[in-house]
């Protein structure tokens, strides 16, 4: 199986990002922090050299060790970083500092371009930022559409549609977004991408599979947990395509635990 995901409106949302970068101060760039390296969009990187800071959101999901080590790694490059919970609001105190220092001589609001792949949770941190319900939010790739312009204090942020890049040259990073939902769940087949999980779990999480089913035993693991859980058809053959729906689920909301696709190198 390959994946590649880059409907037409990725296209028109590049040109008016293009566009629109010429009008801001400053970029926050938003990464999953379960996929630090895989949702960090290298067409956005290249866009503008303004300044910028990389927020990692959804960081109550991912493992903290790996968490704290990406951004270690990206400070010692010249970065500026930042962890944020935008539910709880963790970290946005560090945003609206950053932001202050960073456009001290501005007679006028600083206006900050919200840019990030799909569903790395901009919305969530633009509605953390304006303490209120401004963009729309959603568990799918896409949600965001159009240009939105929204006050918070200290700042003026543009929203943005979440934007891939033409091609995926690396599969194993495909997967890995497609895991977190940066990806339409109908592009691709969610047995094998469930199998790549789970022999990912087995070798850097056993623990977590161990906590949520139990000791697996067998040659085929999806194919036990879709025993173990039930998911069966007429005959008592496993279904399989239920079995990884109820896993990817148990991944997604965080019933495995704090998990980090994409580990620090070295």
């Amino acid at each position: 199986m390959t994946i590649q995901w880059y409907p037409g409106h990725m296209t028109r949302a590049k040109r008016m990002i293009q566009e629109e970068l010429k009008l801001v101060d400053g970029v926050l760039e938003v990464v999953d922090a379960r996929v630090p390296a895989s949702s960090r969009n290298p067409e956005i990187q290249d866009l503008t050299h303004k300044p910028r800071m990389i927020i990692l959101t959804k960081t109550d999901l991912a493992d903290p060790r790996q968490t704290k080590m990406w951004i270690e790694h990206w400070k010692g490059q010249g970065e500026s970083i930042v962890g944020v919970n935008a539910l709880q609001a963790r970290g946005l105190g560090e945003i609206r500092q950053f932001i202050a220092q960073t456009f001290p001589q501005l007679k006028r609001l600083p206006r900050l371009f919200v840019l990030g792949i799909p569903n790395v949770g901009k919305s969530t941190l633009i509605n953390g930022l304006t303490k209120r319900k401004g963009a729309q939010v959603g568990a799918k790739p896409g949600v965001t559409r159009g240009k939105q312009w929204l006050s918070a204090p200290g700042m003026l942020l543009l929203d943005s549609p979440g934007i891939l890049w033409p091609k995926f040259d690396d599969q194993d990073m495909a997967k890995r977004l497609a895991l977190v939902a940066s990806i339409r769940d109908e592009v691709f087949d969610q047995i094998e991408i469930v199998g790549w999980l789970l022999r990912f779990l087995q070798e850097q999480y056993p623990a977590a599979l161990v906590a949520r089913y139990g000791e697996l035993q067998g040659p085929n693991a999806l194919e036990e947990i879709g025993r173990r859980r039930g998911c069966l058809l007429p005959g008592g053959v496993v279904d399989l395509n239920q079995a990884a729906t109820a896993v990817l689920k148990d991944f997604r909301t965080g019933k495995l635990g704090a998990i980090t696709l994409d580990l620090i190198p070295g």
